[in-house]
């Protein structure tokens, strides 16, 4: 995949970071050439001087050709401009936006872009972790969802488990016992250290806890 990130700080640098070890195809651009040191001395992407809202440097950066653009800079209308250049000049399909105010994302909405605010995610995230004990990993989340990830403390967790499942509370894909991996509870038992994988609604997440915290 050929991305362009435009911004190389905190953010920008993290994620090219990233996409650029996964083997995807990485432009950064940023109007400060210092910002470049942020990066990884591994990443194997393109650096640009320039700025990200200006149509001269993104065809530099053959933004024709990119499957999406991540604007990430820390000024909100500039991010907004290089997202709506991408997509009303030269048709990117997609288009990322970061946006440090959460008020304005309705308004990136609306011009068809995808605007994601760091502020609304780490509160998110810092709910789930409220909610979710450290007993237990959420390891995705599908809507309210969630795959988790939680080791058997003892008999009982793994009868009151079993009771779960029975009820349709939990839904577990995977079972690991000692060496074993089973596919379905079916194929083994809930033994005490067993590591358990599954799904189950956020809803219900209270009851698991009770399972993870066994004593």
């Amino acid at each position: 995949m050929y991305v362009i990130i435009v911004g190389c700080g905190r953010v920008g640098s993290v994620l090219a970071d990233l996409l650029s070890q996964e083997g995807h195809d990485v432009v950064v651009i940023d109007s400060q050439e210092v910002k470049f040191k942020n990066l990884n001395p591994r990443f194997s992407g393109v650096t640009i001087l320039g700025d990200g809202a200006d149509i001269n440097t993104l065809r530099e950066a053959k933004v024709e050709g990119a499957d999406v653009l991540v604007a990430a800079t820390g000024d909100d209308n500039s991010n907004l401009m290089s997202a709506q250049i991408a997509k009303k000049i030269f048709n990117v399909s997609r288009a990322l936006v970061r946006v440090k105010d959460p008020k304005k994302m309705d308004v990136y909405q609306e011009y068809d872009l995808e605007p994601v605010s760091a502020t609304t995610l780490a509160a998110y995230y810092l709910a789930e972790m409220v909610r979710v004990p450290r007993e237990i990993k959420i390891l995705t989340s599908l809507g309210n969802i969630k795959i988790v990830q939680f080791k058997l403390p003892n008999w009982k967790a793994g009868q009151k488990l079993a009771k779960m499942v029975d009820a349709g509370v939990f839904s577990p894909c995977l079972i690991k016992t000692e060496n074993k991996v089973a596919l379905t509870e079916l194929e083994t038992k809930f033994l005490p250290g067993a590591e358990v994988v599954g799904a189950i609604a956020l809803s219900k997440m209270k009851h698991l806890q009770r399972v993870a915290r066994e004593e």
